[in-house]
């Protein structure tokens, strides 16, 4: 009977010392988790998980990134993303056939041009192949746009989304007609 009372003593306590080994490796797991994967808290929100959004360039300008990487570092450094407009410049006459000319790095190398008078009216439109990679190439295109009623428009150069179609690296340049 004494050798019986001590055997479930003994499982007693090897299933109490189990139980226990459990949760402390339970715990250490959502330690590392709770490290590697922040959630917000009350005094976190969504923002302060999230890096911003880049700052929108101005019309017809790149924007240099706003934190230049440390020198020798092992990553390709990608130039020029974005897209600059070089011709036609802003508030210039135009008509029709219109030549845009521009350097552009952007996802898949595909740029939309668009001429709108000013109220909004979309008068031509044309696409241009630039490149996507490591620095901007050259993009050439020429537009024929219908007569415009207003005296002046917006030219509209931007990358097309490949989620959605809408407008990424928008350079907006004031025209006349």
């Amino acid at each position: 009977m004494n050798n019986i009372k001590t055997i479930i003593l003994l499982i007693i306590i090897f299933v109490i010392a189990v139980g226990g080994i459990y949760y402390l490796y339970q715990t250490q797991v959502v330690k590392i988790n709770e490290d590697l994967l922040p959630y917000p808290t009350p005094t976190t929100t969504f923002e302060d998980l999230v890096s911003p959004s880049p700052i929108p360039s101005p019309v017809g300008k790149l924007t240099p990134p706003r934190v230049q990487p440390e020198a020798g570092s092992n990553t390709i450094d990608v130039k020029n993303i974005g897209i600059e407009v070089e011709s036609p410049h802003a508030s210039s006459a135009i008509s029709s056939p219109l030549n845009v000319k521009g350097r552009a790095n952007v996802f898949e190398g595909k740029v939309q041009i668009n001429v709108k008078d000013a109220n909004g009216k979309i008068l031509g439109s044309n696409q241009a192949t630039a490149c996507m990679g490591y620095d901007a190439c050259p993009f050439e295109t020429v537009i024929n746009f219908d007569k415009s009623t207003t005296e002046a428009g917006i030219l509209e150069v931007y990358n097309p989304s490949g989620v959605d179609g809408s407008p990424k690296y928008l350079q907006q340049i004031l025209i006349r007609f």
